[in-house]
């Protein structure tokens, strides 16, 4: 397959794994009595300029990763997925993972949510973009995903989540079977 072909499968997965991810937090929410959020105001996109623009307005605390800096990498490394958590016009998460050249293993390069403790999207930024990635992953054929340098005082959240240490130190999760 020509590279401009894969360029556009891994688009198609991007845009399959928001949707995958989507549908979940709407059947979650569906069986909650009343819900938590009203699902139809969430949505995942691709980071763009409007997403990082939108991290500056995170104040001190906020976005202390590189965001600018996905644009170059999905320029550079195509086959990784990329996604801004919106909850209508509020900027809630983002997220940026990537196989790199493995064939195992997609890893979670860079995870940030907006730290405002008041924000609709507390505590979902992680399992969405969890449930994104892992569909993303899925659909490439991986095993794991993989925490790159994971902050210290984020461990415990992500082995909340189902993230554990590997015999090599890596905080990895299995990709689910369909």
């Amino acid at each position: 397959m020509a590279p401009r072909n894969n360029h556009l499968k891994y688009q198609v997965y991007r845009g399959e794994a928001y949707r995958q991810a989507l549908e979940l937090l709407a059947e979650e929410q569906a069986s909650q009595d009343p819900p938590d959020l009203d699902v139809s105001r969430v949505r995942l996109e691709p980071i763009n300029q409007a997403a990082v623009a939108a991290s500056f307005n995170w104040g001190e605390e906020g976005a202390l990763l590189s965001w600018e800096d996905v644009s170059y990498w999905k320029q550079k490394w195509p086959k990784g997925i990329d996604l801004a958590l919106w909850y209508d016009v509020e900027l809630c998460g983002m997220a940026y993972a990537n196989p790199r050249d493995s064939k195992l293993t997609i890893k979670l390069i860079l995870l940030e949510g907006k730290p405002d403790s008041s924000h609709p999207l507390k505590g979902y930024v992680l399992p969405i973009a969890l449930t994104a990635i892992d569909a993303f992953a899925r659909m490439s054929k991986l095993k794991w995903i993989e925490v790159q340098d994971p902050a210290s005082g984020a461990i415990p959240w992500y082995c909340e989540n189902g993230f554990e240490f590997d015999d090599e130190r890596r905080l990895v999760i299995s990709v689910e079977d369909e």
